[in-house]
């Protein structure tokens, strides 16, 4: 397990559309990790954890309020976790939260 299996996921979900695809079906965080262990990439739920806490850190209280109100259950709650992804969204995406 190590930190560059996480971010050769983060970066595969950018690249390849079906990985992204894939994404969209993922309505929590333990998802999101075996949904990456499932494709082949070796990180633990611990580090996915750190990173998402650090990005979420690093947002704007504005921000930090839209990523807690998103909705699992939408279709791009997912994306919205990360900054990386939460930059792949496009303004159609909605407020994620119906």
């Amino acid at each position: 397990m190590s930190d560059q299996g996480l971010s050769q996921f983060i970066d595969a979900v950018i690249q390849r559309h079906e990985i992204a695809t894939g994404l969209k079906r993922q309505v929590d965080h333990q998802g999101i990790v075996a949904y990456g262990n499932e494709l082949g990439f070796a990180f633990t739920l611990a580090e996915w954890n750190d990173y998402v806490k650090h990005d979420f850190e690093g947002l704007s209280s504005l921000l930090q309020t839209q990523v807690q109100a998103s909705s699992p259950q939408h279709w791009s709650w997912a994306f919205r976790q990360i900054s990386p992804w939460r930059a792949m969204l496009m303004d159609g995406a909605g407020d994620g939260q119906s």
